[in-house]
């Protein structure tokens, strides 16, 4: 079995350790940089945290409490706010990658329970953000600038990571549930159709979403126990490079579990996810995350969904603060001087307020949003001048 219990456990207040605890200790990546403007990836470099034993313990403690109390499995479509950042003419991924993306992700994760809908995309140009680390500002910074709903959205990052890291995750214990910190960051070139071959099918957000929910790696802790803390995927001395058949690191029963997303193989080399990862992250949404999944759609008028998938040069820089609670400030970027107009739309596609409608200059203009009488909830903000157009979600609380 591959668990373990501590009478320490009973006395754990787990969200109080885990403040004092979350993203201690990354992965250290073992892929380089190519010199020069191509950068080459030589394996699976993932930056989630790497939890402690003690961590381990008393979430593994609280997921046999879930399930063990007869709890429903939590399961059900999950929205998925995909945040695009781009530096220059780099990274600025096209939607139908982001669309193969999706598609690969409800692929891949038939069975489990869950599924993917996109709801909103948005797009950032901010050199800072582009490169961010695991634990740095300018990964909080691009977090809280960016991030929709976190309490019921999937909240993707797409840029350039560096320290050759194709992505990282938080873990849905990681914070509270509401946190803007929540979500997954992963390289642009490793989405289905990017560059990063062998790493360009799609499975390095299937690896990171597994993560979202609640798995560590195969490879965690090695031929030790609890290992990862699944019963059915067997003990694994090392992350595996490629898709070596018959690798077998550790004496216990069974051969390294190659063919596992939660492993470092290749894209080609995906295909499983076992029975116990399944009720793992299961349990692990039912328990941290409980209203993550089945969140309502919005329903924009075409117009506005149209606007989300249009890749242009008219741009939101950023809205700020996002969630807000009265007024927030929108940036807009014209690269023409031009007639302009921005409107917001509630969830049913209504239009609920004019901001602007007008002659503008080229370059960035500032446009305040004040909520008024509005009810709480989520908005589109929707740009449109001349052909081209932009949108984003804000979400007003209280």
């Amino acid at each position: 079995m591959k668990h373990r219990s501590s009478l320490v456990l009973a006395a754990l207040t787990l969200g109080v350790f885990l403040a004092s605890t979350a993203f201690a200790g990354l992965h250290k990546p073992f892929g380089g940089a190519h010199p020069g403007d191509v950068e080459m990836i030589n394996g699976r470099n993932c930056g989630a945290p790497e939890p402690t034993g003690m961590e381990m313990d008393a979430v593994g403690t609280a997921l046999r409490r879930y399930i063990a109390e007869g709890r429903a499995s939590a399961t059900g479509q999950i929205k998925v706010a995909w945040h695009v950042i781009y530096s220059g003419s780099t990274g600025n991924i096209p939607q139908s990658q982001i669309d193969a993306q999706i598609a690969y992700m409800n692929a891949r994760y038939a069975g489990t329970g869950f599924s993917f809908v996109l709801s909103s995309v948005d797009r950032t140009s901010n050199k800072q953000w582009f490169g961010m680390t695991p634990g740095s500002r300018n990964e909080s910074n691009a977090k809280n600038s960016l991030a929709i709903d976190p309490l019921h959205r999937f909240n993707v990052y797409s840029a350039k990571p560096g320290q050759s890291l194709l992505g990282w995750a938080t873990f849905p214990w990681s914070y509270a549930e509401n946190s803007k910190l929540h979500g997954v960051v992963i390289h642009y070139g490793s989405v289905p159709g990017g560059y990063l071959s062998p790493y360009n099918l799609g499975g390095t957000l299937a690896h990171e979403a597994g993560h979202y929910l609640g798995l560590y790696h195969t490879f965690q802790g090695g031929c030790t126990a609890p290992g990862d803390q699944v019963d059915d995927t067997p003990y694994e001395a090392t992350a595996t490079s490629g898709c070596p058949s018959g690798k077998d690191t550790c004496p216990a029963a069974g051969v390294d579990p190659i063919h596992n997303y939660m492993d470092y193989s290749t894209d080609v080399c995906y295909t499983q996810f076992t029975a116990g990862q399944i009720t793992r992250m299961q349990s692990s949404v039912g328990t941290y995350r409980p209203n993550l999944c089945n969140a309502a759609v919005a329903q924009a008028r075409p117009e506005a969904v149209e606007a989300v998938r249009v890749t242009g040069t008219v741009a939101f820089r950023n809205i700020y603060p996002n969630p807000f609670t009265s007024r927030t400030n929108v940036q807009l970027y014209l690269p023409r001087a031009g007639k302009v107009t921005v409107k917001v739309y509630n969830v049913a596609g209504a239009l609920v307020e004019t901001l602007a409608d007008g002659e503008f200059a080229a370059g960035e203009h500032s446009i305040e949003f004040s909520a008024k009488q509005l009810p709480i909830g989520t908005y589109f903000v929707h740009a449109v001048a001349g052909s081209q157009k932009a949108a984003r979600a804000v979400v007003l609380i209280q």
